[in-house]
């Protein structure tokens, strides 16, 4: 019985654990999806890394609250990467950082 109820204690917070990360991941695949549907065919054919698994932090853009996305292509050592600003209330994109 101790078991059991020692069992139950430990994997509920566990499972709840999962729960709220695998709903951050989605979000953040979701952020990544926009970004890079966004992107034109030739910006997408100099990308090198597998979009799903591009950078995203939160900063600000205009004094808005945003995502930004960073995917790093075969021109980042002339241009940098490209960086894709998402709204982080209605995840539109807002706008894409500079490159030299």
């Amino acid at each position: 019985m101790k078991r059991i109820v020692f069992s139950i204690l430990f994997i509920i917070p566990f499972l709840a654990g999962c729960e709220k990360e695998d709903s951050q991941d989605l979000q953040l695949l979701y952020i990544r999806e926009v970004a890079w549907n966004s992107l034109s065919s030739q910006q997408r054919a100099s990308v090198i890394s597998d979009w799903n698994k591009a950078l995203v932090s939160e900063t600000r853009y205009e004094e808005k609250t945003a995502y930004s996305v960073t995917f790093h292509t075969k021109d980042d050592a002339l241009l940098g990467p490209i960086i894709v600003y998402v709204d982080a209330t209605t995840f539109v994109v807002l706008g894409y950082g500079l490159r030299m």
